[in-house]
């Protein structure tokens, strides 16, 4: 593997990591703005992510690793965006479910 290649997967894990932690506050965003709050405010209330926060969930980090070879391995083109869509869309539904979960 070449060095750009290996920036390219490596920018492409962070901005992975970055968008479980978005997917994962996405939900309680949701219900602060439905209910009527300013989402610039709402964001702005959050508190920032801390590195031990983020790398808590390491056993995640390497599925995601192995998911992130296979995708490139098998797919062509517009490998990225379809695997950070994935990682997105998993992260917002997880968080959906945990948070129906934690409400019931």
């Amino acid at each position: 593997m070449k060095p750009v290649e290996r920036a390219k997967h490596a920018a492409v894990f962070v901005a992975a990591i970055f968008l479980i932690w978005l997917g994962g506050v996405m939900p309680s965003v949701w219900a602060k703005v439905s209910a009527g709050d300013d989402p610039v405010a709402v964001f702005a209330a959050m508190p920032a992510p801390t590195l031990g926060a983020l790398l808590s969930p390491w056993p995640i980090y390497i599925a995601l690793a192995i998911v992130q070879a296979l995708t490139f391995h098998y797919v062509r083109k517009f490998s990225t965006p379809i695997f950070l869509g994935g990682v997105f869309l998993a992260a917002l539904l997880f968080a959906m479910r945990y948070t129906a979960l934690t409400t019931a």
